[in-house]
């Protein structure tokens, strides 16, 4: 009991580093991922957080704290907070990390991301996800994103993505990458594709940009509906079902 008091004070009394340290031995997990080198030799990298889910967040936030090479100069549940800080002090961070896609449906997540590229092209953006597959990953990244993980991914690769995104470059975990680089190798599927009207063409050349029946209906002033059925005519001829067979095969596509 004295050794379990002992350890539950200096608990009490730590940092949060020294709790994930204390947890980390307990659990027989390896201490914490190696420190990023600082992006400019003077100053860490500065970086705002973005999620709904305060459990999640405080977990990212704390992890990244625990290094020198980041700084986290904000951490928001709504983009509202988000938004207010970037108005309010203009290059205040170098890289934002962001789960936009529960903000409402993908559509919205994407409007979100789209706006925060155009009013800040200058910072780029980490979507850290738990909606993982090759459709959302290709959409994300049309609508400004320059990285994407999965909420499953290690700490040294959240790590290595921060790195990355905040020094230009972009990133997409090797698993992802293959399913996005699939598509290239399936090139016989060329012959089996039937001619699409050109409405249908318009309909599939904007859900690849990343646009939700909702802003397709809006762009072309037609129904949802309408859309829907012209955007499920064109799977039938192009002999797929989802999204994500869309994209696996829109190098084929003149629409894309």
């Amino acid at each position: 009991m004295r050794g379990v008091m002992l350890h539950c004070n200096e608990l009490d009394s730590a940092t949060a580093g020294g709790r994930l340290r204390w947890i980390s031995r307990a659990a027989g997990y390896t201490a914490m991922p190696p420190v990023l080198p600082p992006l400019l030799p003077d100053r860490p990298r500065r970086l705002a957080l973005l999620d709904p889910h305060p459990v999640l967040r405080l977990g990212v936030e704390v992890l990244l704290r625990q290094h020198s090479g980041v700084h986290v100069r904000g951490s928001y549940a709504n983009e509202r907070d988000l938004l207010q800080l970037l108005e309010s002090e203009p290059g205040c961070v170098d890289l934002l990390v962001i789960d936009a896609l529960p903000l409402g449906d993908l559509g919205d997540g994407l409007q979100l991301l789209r706006g925060l590229s155009w009013r800040w092209p200058s910072v780029p953006i980490l979507v850290l996800s738990a909606h993982c597959n090759a459709s959302t990953v290709a959409t994300t990244m049309q609508a400004g994103a320059r990285g994407f993980l999965s909420k499953a991914t290690t700490p040294e690769m959240l790590l290595r993505a921060v790195d990355v995104v905040a020094r230009g470059g972009r990133f997409v975990p090797p698993d992802l990458r293959t399913q996005l680089n699939r598509s290239r190798s399936r090139r016989m599927l060329a012959p089996t594709l039937a001619p699409l009207s050109r409405r249908e063409s318009e309909v599939l050349r904007l859900v690849l940009q990343g646009c939700s029946t909702g802003e397709v209906a809006r762009r072309f002033q037609r129904s949802a509906s309408t859309i829907s059925t012209q955007k499920k005519a064109a799977y039938q001829k192009l002999g797929i079902r989802s999204d994500v067979e869309l994209f696996r095969i829109r190098h084929l596509l003149e629409c894309g």
